[in-house]
């Protein structure tokens, strides 16, 4: 079975063997904007054979990046002269986390019997934005909008020409919320994503990770399961300090929650829920409660 799924209008994503990683290409007029190429050598290496033959000049093709975690910023060097997207503190962040990306690349490559060409090496995009920002390179156009809660410098972009959403690392119908910030940041960001829903005429919803949302009601579907999700932990975490609980017996206590992915034997979800109750517990204000 083919990794490629055509989502028309020229739109195609491929899903990576690598943690179901999805990669977006949009072509238009000979030129392509392709969104978080991943994972593997091999796969970067078919996915930029798919844009040369939609796009062959280097300088028409847009590289659009959601946030600087490890596995959707290597594909950059299979792009030379691209012009690329990314949030204003993607730069930082990658100068940080070279080694750290570098070294979960190598693994993974290796665990599949690839290597990557040459180490990864952070690089800035040629196009840095926040808030909500709009961005037209040749015939191109992409709505970015600032998503943190996952991560500081989360990106989703709105795709107008083919009416596609791409959310990064959001409304995935494989993962949970997965927190890098308190709760309600992230219930912030589906705010967000809840007005792009609702403004904008959302063909298609591509998650970081997982299948596409194929309309706006399965989107909505899916982010009213991760608000859910949220709003039980908060309250969960205000329950165990009321209580007196430590942040261990936090965790035990609310092992319990129902969410998505808890009992998936090929995708679980329990280590990213512990840490979420971690990172919740650590953002709560104990005065509050």
């Amino acid at each position: 079975m083919s990794a490629w799924r055509d989502l028309g209008e020229g739109a195609w994503v491929r899903q990576s063997r690598v943690v179901a990683m999805n990669s977006v290409v949009v072509a238009h007029d000979g030129w392509a904007v392709v969104v978080d190429p991943g994972v593997l050598p091999s796969e970067l290496t078919e996915i930029a054979m798919q844009v040369a033959e939609r796009a062959p000049r280097f300088e028409q093709v847009i590289l659009a990046l959601t946030h600087p975690h490890w596995d959707h910023v290597l594909g950059a060097p299979w792009f030379p002269a691209a012009h690329v997207v990314g949030h204003v503190g993607l730069a930082e962040t990658l100068q940080d986390d070279a080694a750290k990306i570098a070294h979960e690349a190598e693994h993974e490559a290796a665990a599949a019997g690839e290597q990557y060409p040459s180490a990864f090496q952070p690089f800035a995009p040629t196009h840095a934005v926040r808030g909500t920002a709009g961005v037209a390179i040749g015939p191109i156009e992409l709505i970015a909008h600032d998503t943190p809660g996952h991560s500081a410098s989360h990106l989703a972009f709105w795709l107008p020409g083919a009416r596609v959403l791409v959310a990064g690392d959001l409304l995935s119908d494989i993962e949970i919320p997965w927190l890098d910030a308190a709760p309600w940041v992230y219930r912030r960001t589906l705010t967000q994503l809840h007005w792009v829903l609702e403004q904008e005429d959302v063909r298609v919803m591509v998650p970081g990770h997982g299948s596409p949302a194929m309309g706006r009601v399965d989107a909505y579907r899916r982010l009213l399961r991760d608000l859910d999700y949220l709003l039980a932990l908060e309250a969960g975490i205000a329950t165990q300090r009321e209580r007196g609980a430590t942040l261990e017996e936090a965790q035990t206590a609310l092992a319990v929650m129902d969410y998505l992915g808890k009992d998936d034997p090929h995708y679980s979800t329990r280590a990213i829920h512990s840490g979420n109750v971690a990172q919740a517990w650590e953002t709560s204000d104990p005065t509050t409660v």
